[in-house]
This record gives structure tokens, sequence and C-alpha cells, in this order.
């Protein structure tokens, strides 16, 4: 009797570990996009804008004069170690990226919101960079937490235009997207937050859209899929880098939605998706979807695909580390 109840366990426990890699396993195969994938290898000029992207929604903004960043978040700790353990930095794959990628020439960083996958590496790539951080009070405690000095830090005017070399940034308020699994929407990081620490201490605290303005080219970063409605009425943009990651997952009309008050308001050229990469695993030129139990990976890519060409809009897929010229 002992036997067959230790085989059942046996089976069971077998049957949940193949359920939950199933679960894990990316959602879909980026390579079936290639023929979107891009990758400018021409140098930024004072006319054109090079943008390099590093998984998650970091994006480098260079111009050849003055480099930005959109968040900071590049050592990608694995999901073992985010759900088990307090997390800290990668010091030595910071060093490397930033080296790799001559981020020599950053003059400010700007947070979306204060999750982990945003903010995690803020305060030792502005210690580092010497870079001023702009963000969210509970995105400044994170910094003061790494020891990043007062003067680095400078906390959001939305819709103020902002001069940094020769580009011009607006922070737009915005929304998390739906389903935020922590349900912290709002919720700032009151304290100083030192690391190591629980990946649930980074709390969402306000998010933000950017619109980056460059010798009359505007670009436009949303990075977390959702809208405003009526927010972007007046607003306009060359070229939009988009948040996907669980976009299918919404109901048919919010999808609609979600287009018209973003692609459709903006009506950029080029559209770039961001946020659609797993990033539990490491940053590299080999980006994989986000897995199953988050996103649709192949819904969302079809389904941004389809309303592009559609409307005449080049849509562009950037791997890791790899960059697109605006110009």
């Amino acid at each position: 009797m002992l036997k067959k109840i230790l085989i059942a366990i046996g089976i069971a426990l077998l049957i949940f570990i193949a359920f939950v890699y199933s679960r894990v396993q990316p959602s879909g195969d980026i390579n079936d996009y290639q023929a979107y994938y891009t990758n400018d290898q021409s140098p930024p000029d004072s006319n054109a804008v090079k943008v390099t992207f590093f998984g998650a929604t970091t994006l480098l903004f260079d111009d050849g004069e003055t480099q930005l960043l959109i968040d900071g978040f590049f050592s990608r700790p694995t999901m073992f170690r985010v759900l088990t353990t307090a997390i800290q930095s990668d010091t030595a794959m910071i060093d490397r990226i930033l080296a790799e990628n001559n981020m020599n020439l950053v003059k400010g960083i700007f947070v979306a919101h204060s999750h982990y996958d945003h903010s995690f590496d803020v305060a030792y790539t502005t210690k580092k960079t010497g870079a001023t951080l702009y963000g969210s009070p509970g995105t400044l405690n994170i910094a003061r937490g790494g020891n990043v000095s007062e003067s680095q830090l400078s906390a959001y005017q939305p819709n103020q235009e902002l001069n940094i070399g020769q580009f011009i940034v607006r922070v737009i308020p915005s929304k998390h997207s739906p389903g935020n699994a922590q349900n912290d929407d709002g919720i700032s990081i009151d304290t100083i937050l030192k690391q190591p620490a629980r990946y649930k201490s980074y709390t969402e605290g306000g998010s933000f859209d950017f619109l980056i303005s460059h010798h009359g080219k505007n670009i436009y970063i949303k990075p977390s899929p959702n809208y405003i409605e009526g927010a972007l009425d007046t607003t306009r943009a060359d070229a939009l880098f988009i948040g996907i990651g669980i976009v299918t997952k919404q109901p048919p009309e919010w999808q609609q939605a979600f287009y018209n008050q973003t692609v459709g308001k903006l009506r950029p050229s080029v559209v770039v998706p961001i946020h659609w990469d797993d990033f539990f695993y490491p940053a590299s030129e080999n980006l994989q979807m986000l897995p199953r139990f988050v996103s649709k990976g192949p819904e969302e890519f079809d389904f941004f695909i389809n309303k592009t060409k559609a409307d005449k809009i080049d849509f562009k897929i950037l791997q890791g580390k790899k960059s697109i010229l605006i110009k």
C-alpha cells in the first residue's frame, strides 16, 4: 500500500513539475519574426539619434554628444533568485555592459516606475556614470539606498520640458499594465531602500511615459502597456517604443482601445516593441519571449504587425544590444 502511495505521489510530482516547466517556457520563438529585425550600426550624429535596446524597457539614446537612459535593468537575476532570496545588482555585469556599449556620455537616467525590472540597477548605474537620475520619490529612495549623492537626484516634474544637451525630455504620467501581480499601483517606496532586498520591496509608485525630442524628431516611449483615455490627443511622434507584454491577455475591446489611444493618436512612422522579453535571463543578443504564464508572445507580435501594416507604419524588432537610428 505504501509503495502505491509513493508511486502516486511521484507521478503527481512529475506532472506538477512538467506543468510548471511548460508554463515558464517561452511563449513563442522570437526568431519566427526575423523578417522584422533591424540593427543599424551607423554612428549617431547631431541629426540622428541612435537607440539601443538592452531588454525589458532599458533603452540608450545617443546623439554622439549626449546619452540618455530609460530605466536601468542590466543584472536580470534568475527567477529562482528573485522568488527565493533578497537580490542585489551585479556590478561587474553592469560595468561590462557600460564599457562594451561606450556609455561614457550618459547625462540623464529616467525610470518608468519603481518595480525592480525597471529600477533595480539605477543606483549603481547613476553613481558609475555620474548622470542625473530623474524619477518618482520611490525611485529616488532606491538611489539613496545605493548612496547616490543628492546632487544627482531630481524628482519628476510631469509635463515640463527638460533640456539635456540637444535632447528635450517631457515626463508624462501614465498607468501600469493591467493585472499588476504585486497589486501595488501607486504605492511608493517611502523609506530608503538598500540592497540586497526582496523584489516585492520595489513597489510601483506611479508609472510614466517619456517624449524625447531631438532636432525636430519626436520619440515616444511607453514602457507599460496601458493608456489614459485622451492623454495623447494632441501629441505626435515620429517613432514609438511600446511595451507589448500581456496585451493579448486583455479583452479584444481593450486591445483595440490601447492601440487606438497610442499608435492611433501618435501616428508614428515606426513602431518598436519593448517589454516583450523574459527578463529572468541575462541581457544578451539572443533575448527570448516572455514565458507562457505571463504573455501570449506570438499573438502580441501578430496583433501589432497586422495593425501597423494596415496603417502603413513600419514595425521593427530590436534584439538585445541592437540599435535603430531615428533621423
